[in-house]
């Protein structure tokens, strides 16, 4: 099966192979064949402030991301011989009634979860306790605020019959020299562990770097003048943010139109949300023509050729039949500008411990505001956030995250390098 990186909604939208084409004198062809300074005048892109995030990584991180990695190797025992206790995994069928009629947005199908950890109607957790695989009971439920598909649900009583399916034990491997022998590429405990301190401080450089770049983006899209733009690529920025709002709307279970009021969409907010996308493809190109930044065949080929296999494809050939060279170019030559825009930067300094806590804030006053994020849609919409399977038992790793730049997914709403 194939595992294509989907990036969260807010970043910039992404350009279609149509957008990048054309090749031009003086220019990339993995750029449109415009000079690009004829629609914006950049302000001085060298020496943009920044934050830099300094961070360590600790002993318990590493044991986290250790006990993450042995569910990898996790099996699960069937339970045949005594009914379900807390700490099981069962799979279960519920159907719910609210006022008499049935409610599919309450009700579930072979869904698994953990008793205790949260994810069920406490009522029926609470039920599902003794019993046995192929039994059913009724169950009376009063729906909690964190449960509620709608504001006015909440307080509610759903009367669900509750089949339990199946009962079964997790088993982890032990985590000692002779599983890192087995399991790993390395002989010694303490070997593997420096593996995972560097894996990880490779993540955090990225994510903290991809901080950085953000806060010189946003500033260099401010604080330039734009000039117009040209038709096509503003045509495409629209097709490709009109595309990728309908891909989340389905993605969510949801009509388009319940989609784009829900995240308060309206026909001016997404005039400009086009427009900052087409400012920042603007900014980009023209940083690029100015410094001489660009990116060749042989670099595009090289890294499919890199990560194919990564992606979960059989060949680059089959890669190639999703991610054309002309998107592979552009995804490498905003790299290159980005990377060209980091090293050139200042940078105000903070601890990690102190930007988490600015992030915190931030959070907590768009809740205030009103402004809704995508874990706020799952909850609204989605039955499995409150209902699903403990994420550790169906756990895939995305490959996307292990290579150096991300290829976005069709209809994906970023162009961004992470």
């Amino acid at each position: 099966m194939k595992r294509k990186k989907i990036s969260a909604i807010g970043a910039a939208f992404l350009m279609t192979a149509a957008l990048l084409t054309g090749c031009g004198k003086g220019t990339s062809k993995y750029l449109m064949d415009i000079q690009y300074s004829d629609y914006v005048t950049l302000c001085d892109y060298k020496g943009v402030e920044a934050t830099k995030v300094n961070f360590e990584i600790t002993k318990d991180q590493i044991q986290d991301q250790i006990d993450m990695d042995l569910y990898d190797y996790v099996t699960y025992d069937p339970i045949t011989d005594r009914g379900a206790q807390e700490g099981d995994y069962v799979n279960i069928d519920y159907a719910a009634s609210m006022d008499g009629a049935e409610s599919e947005d309450y009700s579930g199908e072979g869904e698994d979860a953990m008793i205790g950890e949260g994810f069920l109607y406490p009522e029926m957790e609470d039920a599902l306790i003794g019993m046995k695989t192929g039994e059913t009971k009724d169950v009376k439920v009063t729906l909690a605020e964190d449960f509620a598909m709608a504001d006015e649900d909440v307080g509610k009583e759903l009367s669900v019959k509750v089949t339990l399916n199946e009962i079964s034990k997790e088993n982890l491997p032990e985590y000692n020299e002779e599983f890192v022998k087995e399991n790993t590429d390395y002989d010694t405990m303490e070997k593997y562990e420096e593996s995972v301190k560097d894996e990880l401080t490779k993540s955090s450089e990225e994510e903290y770097k991809s901080v950085a770049v953000e806060d010189i983006m946003a500033f260099l899209v401010d604080n330039s003048d734009f000039n117009g733009y040209p038709q096509e690529l503003y045509d495409s920025c629209k097709e490709n943010y009109d595309s990728a709002n309908e891909y989340y709307a389905s993605m969510y279970g949801m009509e388009l139109d319940e989609y784009l009021d829900l995240f308060g969409l309206d026909e001016a907010t997404q005039e400009q949300e086009i427009l900052d996308s087409v400012n920042y493809e603007l900014v980009v190109g023209a940083i690029a023509q100015a410094e001489g930044i660009d990116c060749t065949d042989k670099e595009v080929k090289d890294f499919i050729d890199e990560v194919y296999e990564d992606y979960g494809y059989d060949s680059a050939e089959e890669f190639s039949e999703d991610y054309t060279d002309e998107e592979i170019g552009y995804e490498l030559l905003y790299e290159k500008v980005t990377d060209f825009l980091y090293e050139n930067a200042t940078f105000k300094e903070i601890s990690e411990e102190e930007y988490l806590k600015q992030q915190e804030e931030e959070y907590e006053a768009d809740e205030e505001e009103g402004e809704v994020d995508e874990s706020e849609v799952d909850e609204e919409t989605d039955e499995e956030v409150t209902e699903e399977e403990d994420s550790t038992k169906e756990e895939e790793t995305d490959a996307g995250e292990e290579t150096d730049i991300e290829v976005s997914e069709p209809a994906e709403q970023t162009s961004e390098t992470e």
